[in-house]
């Protein structure tokens, strides 16, 4: 039986009844299940880089070719590189997304002191890969209706929806409206953990931009390179590759990272809204 006011077990591995207690808990997860997490991510990345390099590649030289005046490719083979990246890019989102539910299952593992299990991992989310096909779309829907709205609309579903991903893992119904509950229940508590969330993502972000922007200074050998320097095969070629694989590591990182801070943000809003501990997550 869950204790008489769960969010204040000092015991419990997920749930915090403050801030600071969610932080400790989240890069407690971190520290101690970091290799697994990195290996999970490698799992999706991987294949991942297998189907966006080259696809990727043929669009940025099929981009280069457009801009330029280039003969390489033609409209034909032009709208087939631009169709291959479209295609890679929705089944490296299909690979991510299995991961992504696999890893905030192993965070739930690794919270609880079980025994880690890839395969359990993965067969438990891939039922779920449908589901959060269809739920993503329609909350794509509603943040696209927010930002024609204004700014701030925007702004606070894409908050909202921060924690989709774990509901539609743990639970079953109407997720859009489960989202709402749990972020505007205890709105301090939901925006002080998604805001951290987001303030990690985005200076991630920042920091393989900057990554990026040296490699490319480098690459070109000035601040202001030739026009021919930067438009050649070479350079198209080392600048995709280096965008790609940045990007992968970026999200790497971001999966080790955030998805322990995702994953406690959900059962501290839910332990608000309803009696609850981290107990219920594996059997769920």
């Amino acid at each position: 039986m869950p204790p008489a006011d769960p969010r204040f077990d000092p015991a419990d591995p997920l749930i915090s009844a403050d801030f600071a207690g969610w932080w400790r808990r989240g890069f407690a997860i971190i520290r101690r299940g970091w290799r697994v997490l990195a290996l999970m991510q490698l799992c999706a990345i991987v294949p991942g880089l297998v189907l966006m390099i080259p696809s990727q590649l043929l669009a940025d030289l099929a981009a280069r070719d457009e801009r330029d005046g280039g003969d390489s490719f033609g409209t034909g083979e032009t709208v087939a590189a631009t169709g291959a990246l479209l295609v890679a890019s929705v089944l490296m989102w299909l690979i991510y997304s299995v991961a992504a539910l696999a890893t905030a299952r192993l965070v739930v593992t690794i919270a609880t002191g079980a025994q880690v299990s890839f395969g359990q991992a993965v067969r438990a989310a891939l039922p779920r890969v449908p589901a959060l096909i269809g739920w993503t779309l329609l909350s794509g829907l509603i943040m696209l209706v927010a930002l024609l709205a204004c700014i701030l609309p925007v702004i606070y579903v894409g908050a909202v929806f921060v924690v989709l991903p774990v509901v539609v893992l743990f639970e079953r119904g109407n997720v859009i409206t489960r989202c709402f509950k749990l972020f505007n229940h205890d709105l301090g508590a939901a925006v002080s953990r998604v805001g951290a969330i987001a303030g990690l993502g985005i200076g991630i972000g920042l920091a393989f931009v900057c990554v990026s922007c040296t490699w490319s200074g480098i690459l070109w050998g000035s601040t202001f390179p030739d026009t021919s320097a930067v438009t050649s095969t070479g350079a198209v070629i080392a600048n995709s590759l280096m965008g790609t694989v940045l990007s992968a590591v970026a999200s790497l990182i971001s999966g080790i990272v955030l998805t322990p801070l995702t994953v406690a943000t959900y059962a501290d809003l839910r332990a608000r809204l309803e009696p609850f501990t981290t107990a219920h997550l594996p059997a769920a």
